[in-house]
């Protein structure tokens, strides 16, 4: 039998799954559409169509080949090349739909198709102008509910909250005028929001005011391969944020990240980097290295999934001595998670309703802040640290420019092998998410 918390869990997430099953049995044209396509072999019209609903469900690789094999039948075919120009401006590849436009242009006879024409040439061209920019706007709320409990004790201390939160996110990007498109971009984000966390590891919930801010410049380099599809990023950064409990991270550091792309609708990267964190208050850790490997693919109409691993290692000095050694000290972990992505529903308007569910599972030997910073520090500490969440996303596009999110989620820690002061601990957690995202480009 369920515990009352999981039970709370699932009675949220069955009311919105029965709030979606109109919509899923709605998002079924895209499948039609390819069988009348195989069954029709030949049929402009079938080819039509099946263009027309790979686009509506962001299968632009589909569209692409429907669209390149009607040009092989009819070269001349205005409309065609004004579509090919239309979804390789939407991948940006505006080179591609500059040459396309081009075509059309010298062959059309139409006003109509000449109006369309010079309006796409001129979204093509400011698409292509040295300098872009991008900003984003969250505004949403969270509800989190929370119970930790030291078996030793034994103790539990159970809490919720109910907060705001604010992310603002921008990016300004200047292309250079180099044959592997390479970019520099400048890029930032602030957030706000009230926090629910056992911030020193010591067994009691505390709720505080957590703010962060991070700031980055990156050098993006095209490497050459076959489909100009492999990219390297390298970075510098700098980063504030508040842990809680007086406790604040300021780390400096420099990220490398190399990316690929082996279709229009999958992309692999790793990264690696340093950060140092010699200004940080009451973290004690003055070095960190972060590496991982992470890709997402599509693996059938209106379906993806994908998978990161990740992991890292601080070193730093304690206040305090461990027991038998120094203050020296060394915390590593590792974290693990995959997703599966699916269109509900594409709008009308060509906009689309995702919903994604996924899991991460971590496991840290870390610093516990308890045995350093408690009411009678003796010698401080490292502990075990094992965590798993389960989250189910929803994202609807409102409008062009704005999207609703909706996030639930679950999970569970373990801290063990923890000395004589908290002890070992185990945490058990849920929440719900709102956000609304306006973007300006």
């Amino acid at each position: 039998m369920c515990s009352p918390r999981i039970a709370r869990v699932i009675a949220a997430g069955l009311v919105v799954a029965f709030a979606l099953g109109d919509a899923l049995a709605e998002s079924v044209s895209y499948g039609t559409a390819f069988e009348r396509r195989v069954s029709n072999f030949g049929s402009r019209d079938a080819l039509d169509a099946f263009v027309v609903e790979s686009v509506r469900e962001g299968q632009y690789d589909q569209a692409l080949s429907t669209l390149e094999e009607i040009l092989l039948t009819a070269p001349n075919d205005i409309d065609v090349r004004i579509a090919l120009a239309r979804v390789y401006h939407q991948l940006g590849s505006h080179d591609l739909a500059g040459v396309h436009l081009d075509e059309a242009a010298l062959l059309t006879s139409s006003e109509a198709q000449a109006a369309e024409i010079a309006r796409l040439r001129r979204l093509n061209a400011r698409a292509q102008r040295g300098i872009t920019a991008r900003m984003a706007i969250t505004l949403g709320g969270t509800y989190s509910d929370a119970e930790l409990t030291v078996p030793a004790i034994p103790a539990t201390d159970s809490t919720s909250l109910f907060a705001p939160f604010v992310i603002v996110d921008g990016e300004i990007v200047r292309k250079l005028d180099t044959a592997s498109r390479d970019e520099v971009r400048f890029g930032g984000t602030v957030q706000y929001e009230r926090a629910l966390n056992d911030t020193d590891f010591d067994g009691d919930l505390d709720i505080f005011d957590a703010f962060a801010g991070k700031a980055q410049v990156t050098y993006s380099k095209g490497l050459p391969d076959i489909a100009d599809t492999l990219r390297l990023d390298v970075s510098g950064y700098g980063l504030v944020q508040d842990h809680g409990g007086g406790r604040e991270l300021q780390e400096f550091g420099t990220e490398a990240e190399i990316s690929f792309r082996p279709t229009v609708e999958s992309r692999i990267h790793a990264f690696a980097g340093y950060g140092w964190l010699g200004n940080s208050r009451n973290l004690f850790t003055d070095h960190r290295v972060r590496y991982g490997i992470a890709g997402d693919v599509r693996i059938v109409a209106g379906l993806a999934v994908g998978a990161h691993a990740s992991g890292y290692r601080d070193w730093g000095s304690t206040s305090l001595s461990f027991a038998g050694s120094g203050t020296d000290f060394e915390a590593h972990g590792y974290e693990a998670g995959a997703f599966v992505s699916h269109l509900l529903h594409a709008f009308e308007n060509g906009q689309s309703w995702i919903h994604r569910f996924g899991g991460r599972y971590s496991e840290e030997r870390i610093l516990d802040y308890a045995s350093v910073t408690g009411p009678f520090p003796v010698t401080a500490d490292l502990v075990d640290r094992k965590a798993w969440e389960l989250y189910w996303d929803h994202t609807v596009q409102i409008a062009t420019r704005a999207e609703f999110n909706f996030r639930l989620s679950y999970g569970q820690d373990e801290i063990s092998d923890a000395g004589p002061f908290a002890g070992n601990r185990n945490g058990e957690f849920w929440g719900i998410r709102t956000g609304l995202t306006y973007r300006f480009n």
